[in-house]
């Protein structure tokens, strides 16, 4: 990892902002002059920004929603990658024209574990998932992670109730090429030092670092 990497800290996470600095890079408090912008967990996504209604599950927060929508345009016409942990890579996924479930199940029981799976080298890996939404991908995203975990989904339109029940595949980490997005559902920060923390870094440098879209 070099040294001279910087990332911008939407909101000044300071467990991400320890992440950071833990695995060599610098915190500043520039987005022109980062090399990352990374959006953090939190509050639910405004569910109007993906053309649903307000599932009674959902707490978003529409002033944070509308200053990082700001920061999102700005790293745009930046050219800058990003990433989102949780509701920031729900939010990101969003951003790039996905969708939210809006309730799902086997999720968000304080510090839940389960198994996640690279769909390219097939591993399988322990995540923290503290979230109930679940992200829903374009058709140009693409898709790193997968879980099987849910067995119930909700959407919300037009103030009905959308409920799904079965066995599902979630979508747990994507990549939005155009858009330079990384979006990984799971806390590395909860982690830190440890594999999924030092995977996390890893994915940053293949998709965002190494990668050419």
């Amino acid at each position: 990892m070099l040294a001279s990497r910087y990332v911008y800290v939407v909101g000044g996470d300071n467990c991400v902002s320890k992440m950071f600095a833990c695995h060599g890079w610098e915190v500043i408090d520039s987005i022109k002059n980062a090399d990352l912008v990374q959006f953090t967990g939190g509050s639910d996504v405004t569910p109007s920004l993906y053309r649903h209604t307000v599932h009674p599950t959902t707490y978003n927060n529409a002033i944070r929603d509308r200053k990082e929508m700001l920061i999102f345009n700005l790293c745009i016409a930046y050219n800058k990658p990003m990433a989102g942990i949780c509701r920031g890579a729900q939010f990101l996924n969003v951003m790039c024209g996905g969708k939210l479930f809006q309730d799902v199940d086997n999720h968000a029981s304080g510090n839940f574990r389960h198994e996640c799976r690279d769909i390219k080298t097939n591993e399988v890996f322990e995540v923290t998932s503290t979230h109930h939404q679940m992200m829903i991908p374009t058709m140009d995203a693409v898709q790193i992670g997968v879980a099987s975990e849910s067995t119930r989904r909700c959407l919300h339109v037009e103030d009905k109730e959308i409920v799904q029940t079965g066995a599902f595949i979630d979508k747990e980490i994507l990549y939005y090429p155009q858009e330079k997005c990384f979006c990984f559902q799971p806390h590395p920060e909860f982690s830190i030092g440890q594999d999924l923390a030092r995977r996390y870094f890893k994915y940053l440098d293949e998709y965002l670092f190494e990668k050419k879209a």
